[in-house]
């Protein structure tokens, strides 16, 4: 620090602003001869013994330990003469006489390094950092070229591992509850800040109020091409053709036919069972096994003869054991659990029995469920064909 430097940081100290204004490089000779200055001549000093090159400043920062960090950068492009770095000084200006002067000196003497003019083999582009005193000064600035953008190794490693480098945007762990702006590229590769209704617009080619439409779209073409299916199904696997065809659950390609097998032996936990027959039996199909107490969707993986008997592997384990006496695998219109009949979503109030023939299409008896919801949910269904809604409340499946 010199005497100027000192009495400055007092009136800093005493919250005046402390503003470097440069940093300047001198090679310390006087009519030919290299000046070394004692520590006390330094301390008087206001200016460097032989200026040759100013400094643009990029950065202050603080040490928190009454240190502030100057960085400046140093090149050599404009040096039309080399020479030896001896002197180094910061200048500040004097808030109450807005003179300039010396805040600070070192000098190297026969230490200091040889800077080379530029246009050489050896090029100079660097920052370097400067650490002077200031105290408990608050109010500190400096004169920053903003046409510097430098980063050190060690600063760019502490950017990119901080906990949250960029504090105006959300970090990874945040949960964004309400969203009116996000980020998007335009054709300038760059990002812009767009309104979620305008995204929604660019992605859906139209407002974000059709969104319900299109799901409702989807959904019914889902399940046009699942009722499709399973006519043509019907029709490769039992050369039916059918209007109608019922299921648990028509956004699903499960089979619909006249399937009804005798299951030999069922056992709960394992995922086989045996068949008297394997006709009507395909892999990849769900399946109600049933012996008329309990029962269970299947889905068969695989079919294999062995002998007569016909083993057929499940997908999952068997939650009940059956009763061999009764036991059938039935790919029908309709899943039976707990003495009754489920169909479409909706309960059928009666015990299915099975002396009774559940055909659809293909049988030539009717077969009357009724239904405990009443007749208001007849708009809920779409059907035609050998189907009607009686007018006592009783959904008819007929021949």
């Amino acid at each position: 620090m010199t005497r100027r430097g000192l009495d400055l940081l007092a009136k800093a100290v005493a919250g005046k602003e402390l503003h470097f204004s440069r940093v300047a490089f001198g090679d310390s000779v006087s009519n030919g001869m290299m000046i070394e200055p004692t520590l006390e001549e330094q301390m008087e000093f206001n200016a460097l013994i032989n200026r040759r090159i100013d400094l643009p400043m990029a950065d202050v920062s603080f040490n928190g330990n009454g240190t502030a960090v100057v960085k400046f950068q140093v090149k050599n492009a404009e040096i039309a003469e080399g020479f030896f770095i001896r002197e180094l000084g910061l200048f500040a200006i004097d808030p109450d006489t807005g003179e300039e002067i010396l805040y600070c000196y070192r000098n190297s003497g026969a230490l200091s390094e040889y800077i080379p003019a530029g246009g050489g083999a050896v090029v100079w582009d660097i920052v370097m950092s400067l650490i002077t005193v200031v105290d408990q000064a608050t109010n500190v600035t400096a004169v920053i070229d903003a046409n510097l953008a430098y980063v050190s190794q060690s600063e760019f490693s502490a950017h990119v591992n901080a906990d949250n480098p960029h504090p105006n945007i959300p970090t990874k762990s945040t949960d964004v509850t309400a969203t009116s702006k996000v980020w998007a590229t335009d054709e300038d590769l760059n990002l812009h800040l767009i309104s979620v209704e305008n995204l929604s617009k660019q992605v859906l080619g139209g407002d974000a109020g059709d969104i319900p439409k299109m799901n409702s779209r989807l959904t019914q073409t889902e399940i046009n091409v699942a009722n499709l299916y399973m006519q043509l199904n019907a029709e490769k696997e039992l050369g039916l053709t059918a209007n109608l065809l019922l299921v648990e659950d028509f956004s699903t390609n499960d089979c619909c036919d006249l399937y009804e097998g005798v299951v030999v032996s069922s056992f709960a936990g394992f995922n086989n069972l045996v068949l008297e027959s394997d006709r009507g039996i395909l892999s990849g199909c769900w399946y109600t096994i049933t012996d008329g107490v309990n029962s269970e969707y299947v889905k068969v993986d695989s079919v294999a003869r062995n002998g007569s008997q016909i083993g057929v592997m499940l997908d999952r384990q068997l939650v009940y054991t059956y009763n061999p006496e009764c036991t059938k695998l039935l790919r029908s219109t309709a899943l039976f659990s707990g003495g009754k009949a489920y169909g479409a979503g909706d309960i059928r109030g009666v015990t299915y029995k099975f002396d009774e023939v559940f055909a659809g299409t293909g049988g030539n008896v009717s077969t009357i469920l009724t239904m405990d919801t009443t007749q208001k949910n007849i708009e809920a269904f779409s059907l035609e064909g050998d189907a009607a809604f009686t007018v006592n409340g009783e959904f008819t499946l007929t021949a």
